[in-house]
């Protein structure tokens, strides 16, 4: 939900947790919830990456206002991130600022510091190779897995997905990095891959609430909608108040012609998310089923 409000995929969103610019306040069962403050935060995230800011300028930029405020720990959270063209700012009162402190003077030029300022690609290594040259087996996965994330944020999803697999290669099984990898594969239009590695997470992790909605999401994809119901539904019995699922799952009873189910899903999706993007779409069908509720 916060993907749609600030206007990126999900998987955005993923990485600026990744990197803790963005910092849930609650957890349950792996599902990460933010307040308005974080939502403030991502605003200016998705702003800066509709305008070409990749993230390893945002990071060296980040770096600079820690430096100089180190009492600061997130400065997104407490200051105003201003675009100027490609300039980064903050913006303190009526003066506009570079992180370094300098006031009114413009960063260089963002064209020529974001090729300087990339993170150099990672090399691709068989999990073999890799251990080879680390004596620290255990080791190995966590590094594999962080190089998956930076294809996948850099949008080499192919690779990634390669990455992903050799990471479950060197260290088993993880739910975490399935669930990562089913992403991927979600994006790159591989449902049936997308599936079986869903239910690879639930195996491992039954209460991965968010793999299962997912997997809901991946079997409606697929046409088989009695399947995703009962997927949504087994996300509602481990977290009752997930909105989304509540959505999808009311979405999917209408679309079966179970009207009547489908009405107290739409009602608790709006006690819940009562100004999600979604909260107009929910009014209207429940209307359908209530034509005298106001």
């Amino acid at each position: 939900m916060l993907a749609e409000l600030v206007g990126v995929d999900r998987a955005r969103v993923r990485s600026w947790q990744r990197r803790g610019w963005i910092v849930p306040v609650e957890e349950t069962h792996r599902l990460a919830y933010f307040d308005f403050a974080e939502l403030a935060v991502a605003r200016q995230l998705a702003e800066l990456h509709r305008a070409g800011i990749k993230p390893a300028v945002i990071a060296r930029k980040l770096t600079e206002l820690a430096r100089r405020s180190p009492t600061d720990a997130r400065p997104l959270a407490g200051l105003s991130i201003v675009l100027d063209g490609r300039q980064l700012l903050v913006r303190e009162g009526n003066d506009l600022v570079e992180p370094g402190g300098q006031l009114r003077i413009d960063f260089a030029r963002l064209e020529n510091v974001v090729d300087e300022a990339d993170d150099p690609p990672p090399t691709i290594v068989s999990p073999g190779v890799f251990l080879a040259h680390d004596q620290t087996a255990d080791a190995a996965p966590q590094q594999l897995a962080f190089w998956a994330a930076q294809l996948e944020e850099a949008g080499d999803l192919t690779a990634a997905s390669e990455m992903y697999r050799a990471a479950l290669a060197a260290g088993g099984p993880h739910a975490e990095v399935q669930f990562q990898l089913a992403e991927v594969l979600y994006r790159l239009g591989d449902l049936s891959a997308a599936r079986e590695r869903y239910y690879s997470v639930l195996e491992l992790d039954e209460n991965y609430v968010e793999a299962r909605a997912n997997l809901g999401c991946v079997l409606l994809d697929l046409g088989q909608q009695e399947l995703a119901v009962a997927a949504f539904e087994g996300t509602l019995r481990a977290h009752e108040a997930y909105a989304d699922v509540h959505y999808h799952l009311a979405k999917t009873l209408d679309d079966l012609d179970r009207g009547d189910e489908a009405a107290p899903h739409w009602v608790r999706f709006l006690e819940l998310a009562p100004d999600s993007p979604w909260a107009d779409d929910a009014s209207d069908r429940l209307s359908r089923h209530n034509p005298h509720l106001p």
